[in-house]
């Protein structure tokens, strides 16, 4: 059986679908019209004009009320649905109006900042308005104020530690050397641990998930490193090596370039990390964050590559 058309130009109107919809939901048309706040003889009319509109009666009176008939209970399927797909577009637009004035909180780590601050920027070139929150914190605080509501996106690791949020992976998170651009390492191709046994190391605070990784490199390598600087902060960190009086190991998500430093691959690689955007389990995800999410899925093909 064909479909039955729906026109809104001149005949059936988007108001003689919600008026049929009320009725078939009731199977009463005083009840109907109270839900809708018409007078019930205007909602008598508006059905009588959609069932000229058809040309087949929908409802028959029943006792206590009316029925649908076999046109009735066709075309409300191809009703329903069309309202559905008319609150559907409405909340879209609404979203997307949404982008000119609504808010975005993101959270990430500092080892991040080279993929991050770009995806904000592009959000922000395409909605100005937008009241943007980004926070960087390490991965552990992040977890817990993104399940607490307070974050809409956040960066971190798959598999995510709470299990109130899940983890999209988006670029695996390499282990790479940091040094000075005058640093004599700083024209290598590749760099061997045993090249560094006499160097100072500025490193990230024990307890910390990027140093707990390094940390592990160096046991499995039998490597001691001689450590002058440990800093929970990585831009302590990287002010130290900038500065040539140390080196040191942090992930690599293109962050030399933001920092005036020179990244080194280490020679043999030490076991890379899934980096993932993390999500709050079943929280909508509004506009703003999901067009931030599609700007960090874009850098993380550069950060692959």
């Amino acid at each position: 059986m064909e479909p039955i058309g729906i026109a809104y130009d001149g005949g059936m109107e988007l108001r003689h679908l919600r008026y049929f919809s009320a009725v078939a939901d009731t199977l009463h048309f005083g009840r109907a019209a109270r839900r809708i706040h018409v007078s019930q003889p205007t909602l008598s009319q508006q059905i009588r004009q959609l069932e000229e509109e058809l040309g087949s009666p929908l409802f028959e009176r029943a006792r206590g009320g009316v029925r649908l008939t076999q046109a009735g209970e066709l075309f409300r399927t191809y009703a329903s649905r069309a309202l559905e797909d008319v609150d559907a577009g409405r909340v879209a637009v609404s979203a997307l109006r949404g982008l000119t004035t609504g808010a975005l909180r993101v959270g990430y780590p500092p080892s991040m900042r080279g993929v991050v601050v770009p995806a904000l920027a592009a959000v922000l070139r395409r909605h100005p308005g937008l009241a943007l929150s980004a926070e960087e914190a390490v991965v552990r605080r992040l977890e817990r104020r993104l399940s607490d509501g307070k974050l809409d996106v956040g960066l971190g690791y798959a598999p995510a530690r709470s299990p109130d949020l899940d983890a999209e992976p988006v670029f695996d998170s390499r282990l790479a050397l940091f040094v000075a651009k005058g640093h004599p390492l700083a024209g290598a191709e590749s760099v061997a641990l045993r090249q560094l046994k006499d160097e100072p190391f500025a490193l990230l605070s024990p307890g910390l998930r990027v140093r707990a990784r390094v940390d592990v490199w160096f046991d499995a390598m039998r490597f001691t490193p001689n450590i002058t600087l440990e800093s929970n902060a990585v831009a302590t960190v990287l002010a130290i090596v900038r500065a040539g009086l140390a080196i040191t190991v942090l992930p690599e998500p293109r962050l030399a370039d933001a920092e005036r430093l020179v990244v080194k691959r280490l020679a043999p690689a030490p076991r890379s990390e899934l980096a993932a955007l993390l999500w709050r389990k079943g929280a909508p995800r509004t506009p703003a964050a999901e067009l931030f999410a599609a700007e960090v899925r874009e850098r993380a093909k550069e950060v692959g590559a």
